[in-house]
């Protein structure tokens, strides 16, 4: 979870003193990311080009902006066109620090621990997909191309210079877009919203939980920047899974279940959101840092909880779910919330830059 005033705008007295300390960290990031993408633009920093056609998707902010589900849905439209992606991530919250495949286009060959929840979720939803992660993605480029990918997806990409990409996408959390417009450590920003400017289309996600005005003034900075009206989309609840995320649950066995909310989130109100449309009656939660892995004793107490609390399940997310042990992936008591994007917005843009990119393909 991300600390709640990086979600708050500083206009109390109190806020302002408990953030004040913080003002000449910010000041000095702020100069080193500036000095580091003047350093690129000027060539004295090298961009590599991967020979492939390269989607960067990234953010702004720390945390919860939804660029996995976004990642997933261009992947899955990849596919359908014919083509095969391979998806390039950093791999945040596993245990080492080399080069993985996490996924070769027939199988999943790494657990969440070896290669990140993310890009094993990625590699579960999105069959036929390839998925590396390492710290050196020009590297990895190399790679997903010598095993056979076709085009790139880069995972969280807007700060990685490094890699030359053909569409730069930057996905904006609809429930607070800039947060309180502060950079690390003051705020969420990693970058000041001025950096859209070299992005080549913005994405609003959760467009149905922000504040109106915010989605609206967030969309006219986007479009400014970047010169093209933002995507928009919301999470549409797409049903409930054992843990395997394999064998879906008839509607019947969930509907109306007192649940135990488990989740390792960076912002868990939009699973909040997503628990109570799939009409589950939320009775507890058991909240943890993003890419929390469990612990023994943690999944002990949280069972030990349900049956205190009068709940008749525990419901997690997909991306919690990969980081469970296998022996729950069949427990009946684990009920997994799978979400979807909806693009309600912008989707023929999207198709355009695809059409660029990855032409549809005639079947064979």
């Amino acid at each position: 979870m991300t600390p709640s005033f990086f979600h708050e705008e500083s206009r109390s007295l109190a806020q302002r003193l408990r953030l004040a300390p913080l003002a000449a960290p910010e000041a000095l990031y702020r100069a080193a990311v500036s000095l580091r993408a003047r350093l690129y633009r000027a060539g004295r920093l090298r961009v590599v080009r991967a020979g492939l056609p390269v989607i960067s998707v990234g953010n702004l902010a720390v945390g919860g902006a939804g660029k996995t589900p976004v990642a997933i849905y261009l992947a899955s439209r990849l596919l359908e066109r014919g083509f095969r992606p391979a998806v390039l991530s950093r791999g945040y919250g596993r245990k080492g620090r080399g080069e993985i495949v996490v996924a070769d286009g027939e199988r999943v060959l790494a657990s969440a621990e070896e290669g990140g929840d993310e890009p094993v979720l990625i590699a579960r939803r999105c069959p036929g997909t390839l998925v590396l992660v390492g710290s050196d993605r020009a590297r990895l480029a190399r790679r997903a191309a010598e095993l056979g990918a076709e085009i790139l997806i880069l995972d969280d990409g807007f700060q990685y210079l490094a890699l030359h990409r053909d569409l730069d996408l930057v996905v904006l959390d609809g429930g607070s877009p800039f947060g309180n417009r502060r950079l690390l450590p003051r705020g969420p920003l990693r970058e000041p919203p001025m950096a859209l400017g070299r992005a080549d289309l913005c994405w609003i996600s959760k467009v149905d939980e922000g504040r109106p005005a915010e989605v609206e003034e967030a969309a006219r900075i986007a479009e400014s920047l970047t010169g093209h009206a933002p995507v928009r989309s919301r999470y549409r609840p797409a049903g409930i899974f054992r843990a395997d995320l394999a064998t879906e649950v008839e509607r019947s066995e969930w509907r109306g279940a007192r649940v135990l909310l488990v989740a390792g989130l960076a912002r868990p109100d939009s699973f909040r959101q997503t628990a109570r449309a799939l009409g589950a009656e939320i009775v507890d939660e058991a909240l943890f840092p993003d890419h929390h892995r469990f612990s023994r004793r943690e999944l002990e107490e949280i069972f030990a909880r349900l049956s205190r609390r009068g709940a008749t399940h525990v419901l997690c997310t997909e991306k919690d779910a990969v980081r469970l042990p296998s022996e729950l992936s069949g427990d009946p008591r684990v009920l997994v919330a799978r979400v979807e994007v909806e693009v309600v917005d912008g989707k023929e843009r999207i198709e355009s830059w695809l059409d660029r990119l990855a032409p549809r393909r005639r079947a064979a």
